[in-house]
């Protein structure tokens, strides 16, 4: 933070906007090393929201810890475009990004991988993602500003994207139903807005990936997503530079934010879910690790 007078600021901020005693409050806006006053800028349309966390849920759930040189969804940076969104990729990711994305049947897995609904306009330069149901979408672009390739089908695949361009299969509006329903999720607003800012703000979830090149996240149902890593940013860091970036902005104040200990802590009562491990898991095997996962996205 840039002063005393920010920092106790943000102190009251973080304790006026969650169950955090002021001193808690206090100790964690100490380690905020960004401007009180930067925030997400929101989409202010429930349709967008709701897709861009669906996209975020996907990737965390795909990429595990497959990330590469540290971009966690693959994504690099995130510029909001009125009501639209537009996704700077990570380059060694993209064009995994647009295969995990987009939907198609597994038949070996038993159901539909990727967003459902979604489909694509433009071009290989600037791929437009959109929701066959309506206006929401977001755009994706490499961050080297080259071309992306588009996924072909592997085997036991159909592309749903490919084969149903103007509407939805049969199968992909249920899966589409299944998100929307609010008895797979405890509060559905919640669980959109914390999930699309997750997306909105790659530089900042990026800082868990950064030491290694990679961290881990999944998801248990369709209602959390859980970040882990051992090296870098504690807990409280990063949950402080969330908090100064207005992560819980708006969330119901008694579970909008809860540190577990010095290792976990839960945004918006469990739907995004943060553990760092006490020591290092890697080593000086990290190196080798990251080879490893650039020989699978070769392959």
């Amino acid at each position: 933070m840039s002063s005393s007078g920010n920092t106790n600021r943000l102190a009251k901020k973080i304790r006026n906007q969650t169950s955090l005693r002021l001193s808690t409050a206090s100790r964690l806006a100490r380690q905020a090393n960004i401007y009180l006053g930067s925030f997400v800028a929101d989409a202010a349309d429930l349709h967008q929201r709701r897709l861009e966390a669906h996209m975020a849920h996907v990737l965390a759930s795909s990429f595990k810890d497959r990330q590469l040189n540290g971009a966690l969804l693959g994504v690099r940076e995130a510029r909001p475009d009125g009501e639209s969104l537009d996704l700077a990729l990570e380059s060694d990711m993209a064009d995994e990004v647009l295969r995990e994305l987009l939907p198609r049947f597994d038949h070996i897995y038993g159901g539909i991988r990727g967003v459902p609904g979604l489909r694509i306009r433009g071009n290989e330069d600037r791929v437009v993602l959109h929701d066959a149901r309506g206006p929401a979408q977001v755009t994706v672009t490499r961050s080297d500003r080259g071309r992306m390739r588009l996924p072909s089908a592997r085997e036991d695949e159909v592309l749903l994207w490919k084969r149903s361009p103007d509407d939805l299969s049969r199968d992909e509006r249920q899966e589409a139903e299944e998100w929307a329903d609010s008895e797979g999720s405890a509060n559905l607003r919640v669980r959109d807005l914390l999930m699309s800012r997750i997306l909105r703000c790659p530089r900042l979830v990026n800082r868990t990936a950064k030491p290694h090149g990679y961290a881990n996240c999944y998801t248990h149902h369709s209602g959390d997503l859980v970040i882990e890593w051992c090296c870098g940013d504690t807990v409280e860091t990063l949950c402080a530079n969330l908090l100064a970036h207005g992560i819980a902005d708006g969330l119901p104040r008694e579970n909008a934010f809860e540190l577990l200990s010095p290792h976990s802590a839960h945004l918006g009562d469990r739907t995004v879910i943060l553990n760092r491990h006490g020591s290092c898991l890697y080593g000086n095997k990290a190196w080798d690790v990251v080879d490893y996962i650039k020989k699978g996205y070769d392959s």
